[in-house]
C-alpha cells in the first residue's frame, strides 16, 4: 500500500462533544488534497466515548500512555504514516478544513508551517483577554527576541511539519510547552519556517479548556530560557561584567591619581562594582557550561561559541588560566601585609588600599569559578568524545 501524503493527528482526552466534528472537517481536508491521507486521533486516556465515536466514523485511532498535550501528540507523530503531519486540538476551535494550506507550503520546501490567529482573525470569546493581549504576545516577543524565528503567533495550535522534520526535531516535552519545544527545536536546527493565517473559533465544549493560563505560560517561557543559553545567561553575565569591570577600574585609577575627584564615590561603590562584577562572572560561567550541555542535544552544534570550546577548549587550558587568577589575587592580597608590618612596599591610600584589595579578592573568586567550570565543561566535553 502506497505511503499516505499527510496525517492529520489530533490530540484528544474526553473529547466526546467535539471529537466528530473535527473528524468530519479533517475527512473533509484529506478529500480536497486527493484522498491520500489519514485521520488519527491520539487519545491519552479518555474515560468517555472519544475512541468509539473517532473509530466510529473511519478515524484510526492510536492510544498514548499517559497524560499531557505533548505525549499525546509525540505519540500520534510516531505512529502517523504519511510524509506531512499536521495537528490542531479537538475543541473544534481550529478548522481542520484548511489543512491544505499548511500541505501547500510544506509542498513548496517548508519543513515546518505554524499557524497566525491575529492574521486569520479570532472570533469574539475565541480567546480570553488576558491571552491574547498580554500572555501570547508576550511569548512572541521573547521568542523572536531569543530565536529570532519571525513568527507572529508561537502559540497556534494549528501546524504543519514533514516526517523528516519530526523525526530531527527529537522532542520530548509531555506537556503544552511542547508547541514552545517545536519552535525552538525547529530555529536552533535551522529548519525552513513559514507562517499561514489561521482563523480561531470559540471552542465547542461544554468544560473549561485543559490550558492553565499561569502555569503553563511560565512553562513556556521556562522552556525558551533553558534553550537559549545566550539570552539568558551570556548577554546578561557579559552587561554585569563590563560594569562591574569599569566601575572597579575607575575608582582604582581614581584613588591612584585623582584623590580629590568625584569624591562623592566611596567604598559602598567599591563593593556595588565588586557585586556586579562577581555576579557577571558566575552567570558567564553557568552560561558557557549551560552552551556545552545544549551542545549535547546537539540543536546548537552551529553556535559560534559551541565551535569555539570544542576547538579551543581543553581542561587544563582552564585550569591554568584559573590558577593563574587566584595566584594573582593572592599576590595583591600579600601587598597588604608586606606594606603594613614592612617597609618594601609604599602603604598608599585607604581609599586605593580598599580599591586593591576588592580586585585581588575579585581575581581569587574568579579564578576558582574558572576551575569549577572548566571541570564541567571537561565531564561534559567526555560525554561527546
Amino acid at each position: 500500500m502506497p505511503e499516505p501524503e499527510i496525517s492529520i493527528v489530533i490530540p484528544a482526552l474526553n473529547e466526546e462533544r467535539t471529537i466528530a466534528h473535527c473528524v468530519g472537517k479533517a475527512q473533509k481536508a484529506v478529500a480536497a488534497l486527493g484522498g491520500s491521507g489519514e485521520v488519527l486521533v491520539a487519545d491519552n486516556g479518555s474515560t468517555d466515548r472519544t475512541r468509539a465515536v473517532a473509530e466510529g466514523l473511519g478515524a484510526r485511532v492510536v492510544a498514548v500512555d499517559g497524560k499531557g498535550y505533548g505525549r499525546a501528540l509525540r505519540g500520534g507523530f510516531a505512529a502517523a504514516k504519511g510524509r506531512y503531519l499536521v495537528m490542531a486540538d479537538a475543541d473544534g476551535s481550529y478548522d481542520f478544513e484548511l489543512a491544505p494550506r499548511f500541505v501547500e507550503k510544506l509542498r513548496s520546501g517548508s519543513d515546518f508551517v505554524v499557524g497566525n490567529r491575529y492574521r486569520g482573525g479570532i472570533a469574539p470569546g475565541a480567546m480570553p483577554f488576558l491571552n491574547r493581549y498580554l500572555g501570547t504576545p508576550v511569548l512572541t516577543g521573547v521568542m523572536n527576541l531569543l530565536f529570532r524565528t519571525g513568527i507572529g503567533d508561537v502559540n497556534c495550535g494549528m501546524r504543519g511539519l514533514t516526517r523528516d522534520a519530526f523525526a530531527r526535531l527529537g522532542l520530548k516535552a509531555d506537556g503544552m510547552e511542547f508547541a514552545t519545544e517545536m519552535i525552538v527545536k525547529a530555529s536552533l536546527l535551522k529548519l525552513s519556517i513559514a507562517e499561514v493565517p489561521c482563523p480561531l473559533a470559540k471552542d465547542l465544549r461544554d468544560r473549561p479548556p485543559h490550558l492553565r493560563r499561569w502555569r503553563d505560560g511560565w512553562r513556556h517561557l521556562r522552556f525558551m530560557l533553558l534553550f537559549s543559553p545566550t539570552g539568558t545567561f551570556l548577554v546578561p553575565g557579559a552587561a554585569l561584567c563590563a560594569l562591574g569591570a569599569a566601575g572597579l577600574l575607575a575608582l582604582a585609577v581614581r584613588d591612584a591619581f585623582f584623590n580629590d575627584a568625584a569624591l562623592w564615590l566611596n567604598s559602598r561603590h567599591s563593593l556595588t562594582a565588586l557585586l556586579f562584577w562577581l555576579t557577571g562572572t558566575s552567570a558567564l560561567g553557568l552560561g558557557v557550561v549551560a552552551q556545552e550541555a545544549d551542545y549535547q542535544e546537539r540543536f546548537d552544534s552551529g553556535n559560534a561559541l559551541a565551535r569555539f570550546l570544542h576547538g579551543a577548549f581543553h581542561l587544563e587550558t582552564g585550569l591554568i588560566v584559573g590558577a593563574a587568577l587566584v595566584a594573582g589575587g593572592v599576590i595583591g592580597l600579600a601587598y597588604f601585609p608586606l606594606s603594613f608590618y614592612t617597609n618594601l612596599l609604599p602603604r598608599g591610600s585607604d581609599a586605593l588600599r580598599l580599591d586593591l584589595a576588592v580586585i585581588a579578592i575579585a581575581a581569587v573568586v574568579t579564578g576558582v569559578q574558572c576551575v569549577f567550570a572548566s571541570f564541567a565543561l571537561g565531564l561534559l566535553s567526555l560525554r561527546v568524545k
